[in-house]
C-alpha cells in the first residue's frame, strides 16, 4: 500500500468514534463509500494512459527496503536526510502521484506530454544538468499550467539544487491549486527543513497533521526543525506522538533516545535505543553500543550474558549515575551531537590515506585515486572546467589530465600540420575530423571514466584524460601513497584508476566506505596484467546496427498496434523504441558526441513525430494518416539512423585513409 493510501485509510481510523446509536447507521454508509472510493481507485490506477511509462523513464527501480513498519528505511546519513535522497524518495513519490495514484478527489489525467517532460527533467536533474532540466519543467507547466503535481515535483528538484526560492515559489503554486494536499504540504515542510528555516518547516509540519492526524512522519520531522531551535522538551514529545501512530519506526525511537540524552535523561533513552537497534541493525552505532554498556544493558553478540559477579564488561557496576562514552559519534538519523553533555563532538569529516601497489610496486605516474560519493555529491562550490590540450611537435600538451564530469576540452592545434583527434573509449566516444594547423574544436564529457586521445593522421599520437565523476579525487605521489584530508560523512566508493589497468582490474578492486569521522588507511595491492606504459582505449562493443533493428522492429509493431486499436500499446512500443533502445542503449549519446548534439536530436525528432501522429499530439490531433504512409516514414527516419551508424563505426574505428564525407540527416 502506498503512503498517500495508507495515511488516507489511518485518517479515517483516526476520526472520533460515534456513538453506538448513530454508528449503526453510519458504518453501512462508510462501506458502500469506501467501496465506491476503491473502485474508483482501481478504474484510475488501470486507466491505460495512467499507466503510460514515461517518455524518458522506462527503468523501474527496485523497491526501496522496508522497515517492520512497512514505511522507507532511515535514511543512514542524518534524520534530515541529504538533498538527493530527499529527492530520490519525493520524486518517486510524487511522480507515482502524478502518474499511478487516484487522488481522494477526481481529478484531470495528466497529458501524456506534460508527465514525458517531468521524467526527463527528474532524469536530467539527477544527473546535474538543471538548466536542462528547468526547460523540461516549464514545458510541463505550460502543458498543464493548473497541476499541481508539476508544481510540486518541480520544487523538489529546484531543492535539489538547493535553490530554495524557487523551490518555495514551486511549492506555493502547488498548494495554491491543491490546499489540502498533505503530501505537497509534507515536501514542501521538508524544502523548509533542508533550507534550515525550522519555523517555516513547522508550520508545513502542522497543517500537514491538521490534514491527517496521523501523518507520523510529519510528527517526526516536526521533532527534528524544533530540535534545530533547540527546543528539546517539544521535540521530545513530538518523537513520543510519532510512536504512539507508530511504535515500530526505528529512527524516532533512535530521535528520541538521543534527545533523552541530551537531557541526561541516560536511563530513559536506553530502551529506545536497544528497540530502534532491534527494529534495524544500522543503528547500532559505536557510542551507543558503549553507552549501553556502561549501563549493563548490552549483550555481547554470539555470547550468554555475564551475571553481575562476574564483573563481565557488559554489566560493569556503576559507582555513580551514568554518564554518556567519551567521543560519541553523531546519532544516524539524528542533527544532534549530544550538546548539553560532557562528551566531545563527532568531527564532521574523515581522513582517508593509503597505497597503491600495482603488482607488488608503486602505483604508476598518473594514477587517480576517486571517492565517488553514492549520492553523487559534488564539492562544494564545484564548478565547470574549461581545459586546453594542445597539439604540439606531434603530442598532446598535457598527456595526462584529470577532469570533473560536465567539462569543456578545447583541443587546439599549433602544429603546422593537420590533425585528426577523435576518442573511441567506452561511453565518451568522440571525433573532431580534420583540424587545420591554427584551429581548435571543443568537446564536452558527460560521462565519467577514461578518455584515450589519438589521432588519426598520426598513430603515435596518443594521451589520456580521466573524467571523475564529482571532485573528490587525488593523484597517487612517486612511491603510491595518497591523501584525502577532509572528506564529508557519507557514503563513497573508492576506486583507482590508471591507464594500464583494464575495467575488470579496476571493478575488481573498488571499496565501498561509510565514513563516519574516524580516519581510516585503506591500501591497494592491484594485480595487473599489463606492463607498464600499456593503454587500454575500453572501445564500445555494442552492436549499433542491431539497435536500428530493433527500433525498426518496435515502430513498425506500434503502427500495427494503432491500426488495431491498441491506443496505449502503441504509444509504449514508441516511448520504448525511441528511449529504451535510441538513447538508452546510447545509439544517441555516441551520435552526438561524434558529431552534434543536433543531429542526435534531428533522428530523435524524425521518430518522435511518428509517436505523435499515432497518439494524436501537438499539431497532429485530430489528422488521418495510413497504416503504409506511416510505414514509410518510419523506413525513411531509420535508414537515416542506418547512415549515421555506419559513419559512427567509421569514426569509431578509423583508418590512416582520412574519414569520409559525414552522413547527411
Amino acid at each position: 500500500m502506498s503512503q498517500k493510501k495508507k495515511n488516507r485509510s489511518a485518517r479515517v481510523a483516526g476520526k472520533d468514534q460515534h456513538p453506538a446509536g448513530i454508528r449503526q447507521f453510519i458504518k453501512p454508509f462508510l462501506a458502500v463509500v469506501l467501496v465506491l472510493i476503491f473502485a474508483c481507485g482501481l478504474i484510475y490506477v488501470f486507466t491505460p494512459s495512467g499507466k503510460l511509462e514515461p517518455y524518458d523513464k522506462f527503468k523501474q527501480k527496485p523497491p526501496a527496503k522496508k522497515t517492520e513498519s512497512n514505511e522507507p528505511a532511515p535514511n543512514p546519513n542524518g534524520a534530515v536526510k541529504t538533498i538527493s535522497d530527499t529527492l530520490e524518495r519525493d520524486r518517486d513519490a510524487l511522480v507515482k502521484k502524478a502518474a499511478d495514484t487516484a487522488p481522494p478527489a477526481p481529478q484531470p489525467k495528466l497529458p501524456r506530454e506534460t508527465v514525458e517532460s517531468i521524467a526527463k527533467g527528474m532524469r536530467l536533474a539527477e544527473k546535474g544538468q538543471f538548466g536542462l532540466a528547468e526547460i523540461e519543467f516549464q514545458k510541463a507547466a505550460q502543458s498543464s499550467p493548473d497541476s499541481p503535481e508539476v508544481f510540486s515535483i518541480w520544487g523538489a528538484a529546484l531543492r535539489m539544487e538547493k535553490k530554495f526560492e524557487g523551490a518555495n515559489k514551486r511549492f506555493q503554486r502547488a498548494l495554491e491549486l491543491a490546499p489540502n494536499d498533505e503530501e505537497i504540504l509534507f515536501n514542501w515542510g521538508m524544502s523548509k527543513l533542508e533550507e534550515n528555516n525550522a519555523d517555516g518547516a513547522i508550520d508545513l509540519f502542522q497543517k500537514t497533521v491538521k490534514v491527517n492526524p496521523r501523518h507520523y512522519l510529519a510528527y517526526n520531522y516536526m521533532g527534528k526543525a524544533l530540535g534545530q531551535k533547540k527546543d528539546y522538551v517539544k521535540e521530545t514529545e513530538m518523537y513520543g506522538k510519532t510512536l504512539e501512530i507508530d511504535p515500530n519506526f526505528a529512527q524516532a525511537h533512535f530521535n528520541l533516545a538521543v534527545v533523552l540524552s541530551i537531557r541526561n535523561k541516560v536511563e530513559e533513552a536506553a530502551p529506545h535505543f536497544e528497540r530502534a537497534i532491534e527494529l534495524d541493525k544500522q543503528f547500532e552505532q559505536p557510542f551507543v553500543v558503549q553507552m549501553l554498556k556502561a549501563l549493563g544493558r548490552y549483550k555481547l553478540k554470539d555470547q550468554p550474558e555475564s551475571k553481575p559477579e562476574t564483573g563481565g564488561e557488559q554489566t560493569a557496576k556503576l559507582d555513580s549515575a551514568p554518564k554518556l562514552p567519551e567521543d560519541p559519534k553523531k546519532s544516524e538519523g539524528s542533527d544532534h551531537k549530544m550538546e548539553g553533555s560532557s562528551t566531545k563532538e563527532e568531527k564532521d569529516s574523515t581522513g582517508v590515506k593509503g597505497r597503491v601497489l600495482f603488482n607488488g610496486q608503486p602505483a604508476d605516474p598518473g594514477t587517480v585515486v576517486v571517492m565517488e560519493a553514492k549520492n553523487k555529491l559534488r564539492v562544494p562550490g564545484q564548478k565547470t572546467q574549461n581545459v586546453s590540450i594542445r597539439q604540439k611537435n606531434l603530442q598532446f600538451v598535457p598527456g595526462h589530465s584529470v577532469v570533473q564530469v560536465g567539462a569543456s576540452i578545447a583541443f587546439v592545434n599549433e602544429d603546422l600540420e593537420v590533425h585528426n583527434i577523435y576518442s573511441k573509449s567506452l561511453n565518451n566516444q568522440f571525433n573532431l575530423g580534420a583540424m587545420a594547423a591554427g584551429s581548435s574544436k571543443s568537446v564536452k564529457l558527460t560521462e565519467p571514466g577514461p578518455v584515450v586521445l589519438r589521432c588519426n593522421m598520426h598513430k603515435d599520437m596518443i594521451g589520456v584524460i580521466f573524467v571523475v565523476p564529482n571532485g573528490y579525487y587525488t593523484l597517487a605521489d612517486k612511491n603510491g601513497n595518497y591523501k584525502f584530508e577532509k572528506l564529508p560523512n557519507i557514503e563513497f566508493l573508492l576506486q583507482v584508476w590508471n591507464s594500464r589497468l583494464s575495467p575488470s582490474e579496476v571493478e575488481g578492486n573498488m571499496k565501498a566506505l561509510k565514513l563516519n569521522g574516524a580516519d581510516q588507511t585503506l591500501d591497494f595491492s592491484i594485480a595487473a596484467a599489463s606492463q607498464p606504459g600499456e593503454i587500454h582505449d575500453l572501445v564500445d562493443e555494442k552492436d549499433y546496427k542491431a539497435i536500428a533493428d530493433l527500433i525498426e522492429k518496435e515502430v513498425l509493431q506500434a503502427i500495427d498496434d494503432w491500426k488495431a486499436g491498441k491506443d496505449y500499446l502503441s504509444s509504449k512500443r514508441m516511448l520504448t523504441a525511441i528511449t529504451r533502445y535510441y538513447e538508452g542503449e546510447g545509439l544517441k549519446g555516441a551520435i552526438t558526441k561524434s558529431f552534434s548534439e543536433k543531429r542526435g536530436q534531428v533522428l530523435e525528432e524524425k521518430l518522435d513525430v511518428i509517436r505523435k501522429k499515432i497518439s494524436g499530439l501537438g499539431p497532429y490531433k485530430g489528422q488521418k494518416f495510413t497504416r503504409e504512409s506511416l510505414q514509410d516514414e518510419t523506413r525513411l527516419a531509420v535508414n537515416q539512423l542506418r547512415e549515421n551508424i555506419r559513419e559512427l563505426e567509421h569514426r569509431l574505428n578509423p583508418s590512416a585513409g582520412g574519414e569520409k564525407p559525414e552522413a547527411k540527416h
